[in-house]
């Protein structure tokens, strides 16, 4: 594609001030997330769980029908497993987020890298991913920082990336944010 006869360069990054601890900051060079992300994320294996589901009952414990005399499902979107499961999404995804947006910085350099074929566990390396994070003492707080600058960056939504910091904040509760 070209824009005024010239092919259209998404090379550009910019620069993030990180606060630290003790009123220091860490510069961070950042660039967008690429078209298709979040469809090569789901291509990985990494979707949103879902709720778990069971059949409704009446009263007397008989199932519940619809019109059509299908069966009714109830989920129960409080299910202890389920919202460990959607927060360790998010975790993933975050940490993915952040790693993808990191590329443009020619300081940072991670020690794990992307599995490569079909059958690549990109669950495991998200989780390595935060391992090191942690390991360098980032915090929750960090990741929301870094995901919210990619995201202005890559010219989402303001309205996304507030949902998705409303979403991450709610699941990870504010006990676990340092």
């Amino acid at each position: 594609m070209k824009i005024k006869g010239a092919a259209e360069q998404n090379d550009f990054a910019a620069e993030v001030l990180l606060p630290r601890p003790g009123g220091e900051s860490l510069r961070l060079r950042i660039r967008p997330l690429p078209l298709g992300f979040q469809r090569r994320l789901q291509e990985h294996g990494l979707e949103m769980p879902l709720p778990p589901r069971r059949v409704a009952r009446d009263s007397n414990g008989k199932p519940l029908r619809d019109e059509r005399g299908d069966a009714v499902f109830s989920v129960n979107e409080q299910d202890r497993d389920y919202r460990l499961a959607i927060d360790l999404f998010h975790q993933r995804v975050a940490v993915l987020i952040v790693a993808e947006g990191l590329q443009g910085d020619p300081d940072v350099e991670f020690e794990s890298k992307p599995p490569e074929g079909a059958e690549s566990d990109w669950c495991a390396y998200a989780d390595t991913l935060y391992q090191e994070l942690e390991a360098a003492r980032f915090r929750a707080g960090d990741l929301l920082y870094l995901c919210q600058e990619i995201g202005k960056l890559s010219n989402l939504f303001d309205q996304h990336v507030e949902q998705s910091e409303r979403r991450f904040f709610t699941e990870r509760g504010a006990s676990t944010i340092t």
